[in-house]
Formats: C-alpha cells, sequence, structure tokens
C-alpha cells in the first residue's frame, strides 16, 4: 500500500428536515440537542427516551451530546446515514456497531468504559476515541474491555485511539477480550482499517493483534503489556487454539498489503510470558510494512517471534531512540 493512500470513507446523508415533534419535551434545545428529548447527562436515562435518539439519529438528523457522563450504552444495528457528534462525553456501557450498519460518523471525544464493538459494518470514522477503566463509574463496576473490530467491517477510519487498563481476569466477563485492540475475524476479515494515531497503555493481555488486509496505522506506541491472566481465553481467529495465551504487545498474523508506519514498544516490567514481536504468516505477494520500530525499557529484551511463512518486512529499527 502507498503510504500517501488514504481510505476513503463513503460520509452519511445528514438532513435537519426530521419531523422530531413527537419527540419533544424541552423546547428550548435546538433540533438534534439530546436534552431536546429528554436525555441529559449526570441522570437518569429513561430507555424509551433514549431508543428516540437513536431513531432521530436512524433518519439522518446530526445528534448533539453535551458534556458529561451518560449511564448507558449506545447500541447501533441496522443503520445507516447516522452523525453523532459527542461533546467530551463519557459513556459507562459501551458503543456498538453491528447487522450491517454503514455510513456512520462519531465526532467530537467520547470516553467508552466497556468497550467498543464493530462487525459486519462498513463505512465508519471516528474522531477521538478513549477507552480506559473506571470501575466505580462502569456500568458492570468491571474494567474495559478494550477494541473489537470484528468479521465483515470495513472502511473505518479513527483519528486517534486510545486504550488503558484493558482488563484481563480469569472470569467469563474477560473471556472473549484477549487483546486491547483485536482485529480479527475467520473468513471474512476486517479491510481498510485506517488509524492515524494508536496507544495502547497497560494491556492485561496481548495490545494489538491484527490480521485483515489493507490497513493503514500511522503511529502506534505501545506502553507495558501482558499484565493479566491468560486464563479462561476464547482464542483469536485465525490463530491456533492456545497462542492466544502467550501474550505479545503486537502480534500480526495473516494481514496482508498493509502498513504501519511508526511503532514504538515500551515496557517497565519484564514480561516472561511472551514477545515483544509477534510476525507471524501471510500471504508473501501481499506483504506488510513497519516501516520503522523503536524498543525501548525492558521490551529490548523480550524475544521476537518470526515465522517463516511471514509476510511482513521491518525497514527501520531503533533502540532507545526517538523516532523520527
Amino acid at each position: 500500500m502507498d503510504s500517501k493512500e488514504i481510505i476513503n470513507i463513503v460520509p452519511p446523508e445528514e438532513t435537519l428536515n426530521v419531523d422530531d415533534s413527537e419527540f419533544i419535551i424541552h423546547q428550548t434545545f435546538t433540533k438534534g440537542d439530546v436534552r431536546r428529548y429528554g436525555v441529559f447527562p449526570e441522570q437518569t436515562i429513561s430507555t424509551n427516551d433514549f431508543k428516540n435518539v437513536l431513531s432521530l439519529a436512524n433518519q439522518g438528523l446530526p445528534i448533539y451530546f453535551p458534556p458529561g457522563y451518560y449511564n448507558t450504552s449506545v447500541s447501533l444495528e441496522n443503520t445507516s446515514n447516522v452523525t453523532i457528534k459527542f461533546d467530551e462525553v463519557i459513556l459507562a456501557g459501551y458503543l456498538q456497531i453491528t447487522n450491517n450498519s454503514e455510513r456512520i460518523k462519531i465526532n467530537g471525544s467520547v470516553t467508552i468504559l466497556d468497550k467498543l464493538f464493530i462487525v459486519q459494518s462498513h463505512d465508519i470514522s471516528f474522531e477521538k476515541v478513549i477507552v480506559k477503566s473506571n470501575q466505580t463509574q462502569n456500568i458492570y463496576e468491571q474494567k474495559n474491555r478494550g477494541v473489537s473490530i470484528y468479521a465483515g467491517s470495513k472502511n473505518i477510519k479513527f483519528d486517534s485511539l486510545f486504550i488503558s487498563d484493558t482488563g484481563a481476569t480469569g472470569d467469563d466477563f474477560f473471556k472473549h477480550t484477549a487483546a486491547s485492540l483485536q482485529i480479527h475475524g475467520w473468513n471474512d476479515n476486517p479491510k481498510n482499517i485506517q488509524i492515524n494515531k494508536l496507544e495502547i497503555n497497560n494491556a492485561g493481555r496481548t495490545a494489538l493483534y491484527l490480521t485483515g488486509q489493507n490497513h493503514k496505522l500511522n503511529n502506534i506506541k505501545i506502553s507495558n503489556f501482558g499484565l493479566g491472566s491468560n486464563e479462561n481465553m476464547f482464542g483469536l481467529d485465525d490463530a491456533k487454539t492456545g497462542e492466544e495465551t502467550v501474550f505479545s504487545a503486537l502480534w500480526i498474523n495473516k494481514c496482508n498489503n498493509c502498513e504501519i508506519d511508526s511503532l514504538d514498544i515500551y515496557s517497565t516490567t519484564p514480561n516472561k510470558r511472551g514477545y515483544s514481536l509477534r510476525l507471524d504468516e501471510g500471504r508473501y505477494h501481499e506483504p506488510t510494512f513497519i516501516n520503522n520500530i523503536r524498543m525501548s525499557g525492558s521490551a529490548k529484551q523480550l524475544p521476537i517471534f518470526d515465522d517463516q511463512l511471514t509476510n511482513i518486512l521491518v525497514k527501520n529499527e531503533y533502540y532507545d531512540q526517538e523516532l523520527n
């Protein structure tokens, strides 16, 4: 993939010509502001009022969430032409986009306390997403479950994505969280995922598991990984059973024609159960490139797994030096 190539995301069709009259509770707020329909931060949210907001969004009306904490989750299922502006919003639960949803734009900054999950959906753009742990405010009183971009997903873009303190205990809640960011899907792997800036800190298990095709990740920083349990884990697609229990900072597997421009791996604590970098197999005629990589801290002492059938090429390596 040409480093200058940009993944084109089909934008949603927006319109203010939506009749919202039957949903209005507070007319003083402008059309599209969730407070107009009875949804306020720091307050109990009516399931019916929130459903009305999502119904309006699905009709192409741009929706605005003012700053604050919302004790709810957002589920977009089989929706299209949705535009949401999160103005420094905290969601206590999850944000999921599923069932052939398409042409979705998430503007502003949203902090998610549970997980971001995308499956069988396409043409989605995010401005700033933060997934972090706060067990006091989390709707399940648990740590976060990271980000999963699963089968059938394509044409997805993040300006910035920050993930920190993903949980990794041996209970069922984290059974499907094998990596803080996992991009995978058996026989229908994600395609065309673009992330301009990605930071993963203190991952309970593997930090980043990457499969698929035509991905472009510009700047990746990973600090500490493999801090949790490897018990009671469900496997990762395209990996052999049991491989998910051996943690890596970055694990690339069956990832074809992808590019990582800058990768920075740092660790403060030695991890005796895994690799700093795992370069697994892929199509040799569709190579994946890591243009620049830097190892620092105890990450320098960790082994690198390099499969004989790998298609991954590393151009430049640095140790305890700043990347350009």
